[in-house]
This record gives C-alpha cells, sequence and structure tokens, in this order.
C-alpha cells in the first residue's frame, strides 16, 4: 500500500501530565496500518508508523530516514538497536517498507526543500502541525534550574514530544528533541535516579537530525569527573547502539527499577565561526517491557 493512500487514523490527545502529544497504537491489529499526522521541524517532516506483521508500505520519493522502535524492519534486516554503542545511518535508500513477523512501530522522518544546511538559531525549530502548540521549547535552565545551576551558562534548549501509547495506555515509548549549542556538554550522567512517573525507566537511542559543527557525539567516561572520553560522532541521520547494559535481550535493571548505565552524555562540537550552531537531536526513551536486543553481547 502507498503511504499517499492512508489517512492518519490515530487518537491523539494533549492531556499527559508530562507534557507534548500523546499517540495511542494498537500493536496486536493484523490488517489496518496506523499512521499518525504529520510535524514538521527544522526542515523535516515526521510521523509515526504501525504496520501489521508482514505488511510493505511504499514511501514517497523522497529522503527518508527510519527508527525503529518495536518490530522489525524485514527488507533491511534492521530492529530497534545497532550493536552496543555502534553509531549506524537510519537513512533509506529504498522507497519500500516490510515489516516482519511481529509488526513494525517506527518513526518516519523526511528531509523537505525547507531543510537548512546547518541550525544557528532556536527559531528555526518551531514545530508546526496538529496540536504543534503542545511541543513547547524551553531552554534547560528553566526545566532543571531548580535542581542544579549545571546549565546555566549553556545554549542548551528541549522540547515536549510525543509518547507513543499502547491500548492499555502504557508508554512504549517517549520521544522527546532537544538542541545543544557550541562548545556544551549535556552533562556526564547515568540514569540511575529512582523512576517515577514523571521520569519512567527507559532505554534510550538518539537519533540526528542536526550536528552543528560535524564532530558532536555521544560518549563513554569512566566518571564526573574523568578528563578522558570515547567520543561517538554522529552525524545527520545517526543513531547509536545501547549505552545501558543488558542480558538476554532485555536491560539490566538497578535495585530502584532504573536501567542500568555506565557514566555517559552528549559532547557538542566547536569550531571557528562566529555564528552560533546548534545540535538537534531526538531522544527516543524506550520502556523497557518493549526492548528486546537481537544484536550483540550483554555488556
Amino acid at each position: 500500500m502507498k503511504i499517499s493512500g492512508i489517512a492518519p487514523n490515530l487518537k491523539m490527545n494533549a492531556d499527559n501530565p508530562r507534557g507534548g502529544i500523546d499517540l495511542c497504537f494498537d500493536l496486536s491489529a493484523q490488517e489496518t496500518i496506523q499512521l499518525s499526522e504529520a510535524w514538521t521541524i527544522a526542515g523535516w517532516k515526521i510521523r509515526f508508523v504501525f504496520l501489521p506483521p508482514h505488511q510493505t508500505l511504499e514511501l514517497e520519493s523522497e529522503k527518508h530516514y527510519l527508527k525503529v522502535i518495536v518490530g522489525k524492519l524485514a527488507n533491511l534486516g534492521r530492529d530497534c538497536f545497532s550493536e552496543d554503542y555502534t553509531v549506524r545511518t537510519t537513512r533509506l535508500e529504498k522507497t519500500r517498507v516490510l515489516s516482519g513477523p511481529g509488526g513494525l512501530l517506527c518513526a518516519l522522518l523526511t528531509e523537505t526543500s525547507d531543510l537548512p544546511s546547518n541550525i544557528h538559531d532556536m527559531s528555526e525549530c518551531v514545530f508546526s502541525g496538529p496540536m504543534a502548540q503542545h511541543l513547547v521549547w524551553k531552554s534547560f535552565k528553566e526545566r532543571f534550574g531548580a535542581f542544579s545551576n549545571y546549565f546555566d551558562e549553556l545554549d542548551n534548549h528541549m522540547a515536549n514530544g510525543f509518547h507513543l501509547l499502547d491500548l492499555d495506555g502504557s508508554e512504549i515509548t517517549y520521544v522527546n528533541f532537544w538542541t545543544c549549542g557550541k562548545n556544551g556538554d549535556v552533562s556526564t550522567h547515568n540514569h540511575a535516579q529512582d523512576p517515577s512517573p514523571a521520569g519512567p525507566a527507559f532505554a534510550e537511542v538518539h537519533l540526528v537530525l542536526n550536528n552543528g559543527t560535524g564532530t558532536a557525539g555521544m560518549y563513554e567516561t569512566e566518571g564526573p569527573d574523568a578528563d578522558a572520553r570515547n567520543v561517538h560522532v554522529m552525524n545527520r541521520g545517526d543513531e547509536h547502539g545501547p549505552f545501558f547494559e543488558h542480558k538476554g535481550g532485555k536491560p539490566v535493571l538497578l535495585d530502584n527499577g532504573a536501567v542500568k548505565y555506565p557514566w555517559h552524555g552528549w559532547q557538542s562540537g566547536n569550531d571557528d565561526k562566529d555564528v552560533q550552531s546548534f545540535d538537534l537531536v531526538a531522544a527516543f526513551e524506550i520502556n523497557p517491557e518493549y526492548v528486546f536486543i537481537q544484536t550483540g553481547e550483554a555488556i
């Protein structure tokens, strides 16, 4: 079936206490393709799709990137996670998408003619689309200033995002967006805090929509005070494999229920240009119940 022949058919609302937009999926569906409305940001068109098992979807003849959330992209043998710490592209070289035996829940990101070569101002990152007023940007200082002064001098911002829910109302994944200006560090952390309704446990994957200097990426380090960092540079359309520990296909949990992560973070780059440039990143915070690692060994 052609995606152009499918009308958006997802139930959505904006009453989530965490903010953003709820999108409701039936992952048990065997026939009906589920398609969200479309939103645009910084020259990208973003949609969310569920393909029932063994179904084919024909996309428009445009430049697409596909992030697998649940299930498998069968014609490329791609599931949610690459190998541990490994960076790979989400670019689709062909317009045909085929789901595996368990179906395919994915985010579809498409370059538009408005895509800039770089992002120099936060005004370029305004969302448009249905209920876009609920996809609000705030600086990291505004969001986290009550807990830490770490971000006071950094040009970093975060937007409310999309909560992908199952039929029971359980969150499958939360997709939020953030930016980081040059010479920024989105803190060395390990997500070990107690999970709560406002901050549940998750296994995360980041997908890069813009690398402001071309040198930014996720890093591994021994701890908050360690100088040595192993930076994995991520360019437009790239995602990474697990930065969390896993065993037997599932995330390892701490005693408090949080996913066990080594110390890591995001390091933006720098250059000799006077103008600011932003990394734009989509964070997929996936419910551990919906995670199964099919590649690599436990780390």
